[in-house]
């Protein structure tokens, strides 16, 4: 009977100890999902809702830029603009290591490239502040801006997946120099819909993701530093709104 009762016994030891592992185990994944989750409230640098118009922006290109519904409208389209081109910057100068979000809806794009484009770290080599120097861009042509520093995320229809189907088109570069560092088709950018847009920069890491999955990632051996933000487009006619910068101390999704 004393046998059997040590029996008992050591097996409930034994489950017991193993359930105390186990829940130990648990509170260390827990702790780790912890530490991701408080990456995703580092500092918030910026936050914006156009509640109070345009006072933080400055606009190249087309005029046809406004606020209706707190929310930023931007018509670039030929069919409806005088110009085709738009880039809406930011006056706020940001720190290299960012996250910043964005919602986007594409309204019209009579080419059908729905385009949504963004200027990340973007400063000027020659060290002259880019609000200083916006006349000499006035017109918003694309390769005014390619001897500038900074990288450039495009997110666009027209792509085809190599299989020969329709996709959604990623590109990142860097400038000056318009250079390509990384492109992938996946996805779709249609009109109509809300794309809820993520960018990170740590370091020389780039990526960039749309309702919540990443679609490209890379590697910019020279990394961009300090900068403004800016929101740009082609033959598009979309709004922005919900633009969130935060700071980045480790990559999170």
């Amino acid at each position: 009977m004393a046998q059997k009762f040590i029996v008992v016994i050591s097996i409930l030891v034994l489950v017991l100890f193993s359930l105390f592992i186990l829940q130990w185990r648990f509170q260390i994944i827990d702790f780790d999902k912890m530490s991701v989750d408080k990456s995703k409230n580092d500092k918030l640098l910026f936050f914006e809702d156009f509640s109070k118009g345009m006072d933080n922006w400055w606009v190249e290109g087309s005029r046809n830029v406004s606020v209706k519904n707190e929310r930023l409208y931007v018509i670039a389209d030929s069919e409806l603009s005088d110009k085709n081109v738009c880039t809406v910057w930011c006056k706020k100068i940001f720190p290299p290591d960012i996250q910043v979000s964005f919602d986007a809806h594409i309204v019209q794009s009579s080419i059908g490239v729905n385009n949504i484009n963004f200027f990340l770290c973007y400063s000027d080599p020659s060290g002259k502040p880019l609000y200083e120097t916006r006349k000499s861009r006035k017109s918003g042509k694309y390769s005014l801006y390619h001897n500038l520093r900074g990288n450039i995320f495009t997110y666009l229809s027209g792509g085809t997946h190599p299989d020969g189907s329709p996709r959604a088109r990623f590109r990142i570069r860097h400038n000056p120099g318009f250079n390509l560092l990384s492109e992938t088709y996946d996805y779709h950018c249609v009109q109509g819909k809300t794309y809820h847009v993520k960018i990170t920069k740590l370091g020389k890491i780039l990526r960039i993701s749309v309702d919540g999955k990443e679609y490209l990632s890379t590697v910019d051996e020279n990394p961009c530093g300090s900068g403004l933000i800016g929101l740009r487009t082609f033959q598009t006619y979309l709004w922005w709104d919900n633009i969130k910068v935060t700071e980045v101390k480790e990559v999170f999704n």
